[in-house]
Formats: structure tokens, sequence, C-alpha cells
């Protein structure tokens, strides 16, 4: 079932096209897409999920263009181009990498993402849009995020015994 995984989670480098097809797949629209993404506002990503940014963008020998200099100064530092540490990480949100806010949407305004996924958002005249706004109010962010997970949380619900169990004491397997 692990191989199943793969397939169905979004990835450092999808592009908005292929992220669009994974939502959707899911019962998902683009305003779910770029509002879940608002998740990235806590969290860190090792450096093997965006180092071809730092040094050799798209086979360029180059960093990515739409990355802020300062910000590409401080990954480097972190995350040298061969034989760096596995485990080290950087978070995905430069400004305010602890507190679950609307800075992320502000960051990718900035060329502050730090994964070219996250980037896509807001360089993608289909998702931009969404971005500015949430990157403008956090309440709506914060609204607009309560709803996106609810729906998130509505796929592959198991109903019924034929389809699942549903486990009164969670921390047993029967």
């Amino acid at each position: 079932m692990a191989s199943l995984v793969y397939a169905n989670v979004p990835h450092a480098n999808s592009t908005i096209d292929d992220l669009l097809k994974l939502f959707s797949s899911k019962g998902l629209t683009i305003n779910d897409l770029v509002i879940l993404s608002g998740a990235h506002s806590i969290g860190f990503a090792h450096c093997k999920n965006f180092v071809n940014r730092l040094y050799n963008f798209r086979g360029t020998a180059k960093p990515d263009p739409d990355m802020d200099p300062r910000l590409l100064k401080s990954l480097r530092m972190s995350c040298p181009q061969y034989g760096g540490n596995i485990n080290v990480v950087a978070p995905f949100d430069a400004t305010t990498p602890f507190a679950f806010d609307n800075a992320y949407y502000q960051n990718l305004q900035g060329k502050l993402g730090l994964l070219a996924s996250d980037k896509a958002l807001f360089l993608d005249p289909r998702t931009r849009p969404l971005v500015d706004a949430l990157a403008k109010d956090k309440n709506k962010f914060f609204q607009d995020f309560s709803l996106a997970m609810e729906h998130l949380g509505n796929i592959g619900v198991k109903r019924g015994k034929k389809h699942g169990e549903i486990r009164k004491v969670c921390n047993m397997h029967i």
C-alpha cells in the first residue's frame, strides 16, 4: 500500500497542472489547492526538495531567477550543491516559520517561496489572484483554510462495514 502514496500526494517540483490534476482527482478545487498550500506557513523541507533551485534550476547551471537573492544566499549556506548533510532542513515560511498565518502568501509575492510548487502558485495566472487575496487578509485565510481542511477530510471516508471499519479504540488493532 505504501507504493500508492507517492502518486497521491503533491511533490516539491509539481507544476500547477500536475497539482490541479491531483486535486481534481480527489474532488478538490483550484481554491482548495491554493488554500491548503497555506499549510506551508509552518513546517520544514529537506534540502533535496529544493536544492535544484539553488544551483541548477531546470538544467541551467544557475539558480532560480524567481528566488530572492538573500534567501538564495541563506539556503546555499545550509544546503551545498554536493555532499551536504541530508538531514538539514529549511522552513517553508522564511519570515514567520513558527506561526500559522498568511505570511506564506506574502512570501510568495516577495520571491521567498521555498519549493518550486510554492513559487508556481504565485506565477500561474490561474492561482495568483487567490494568492494575492490571501496575502492581504489573514482572517480570509483562516476561514478559507478551515473549509478547505473540511473538504480534504471528506476524501475517501469509509462508511459501513462493507467498506471499512470504524474503531471505537483507535490504538488497538482488531
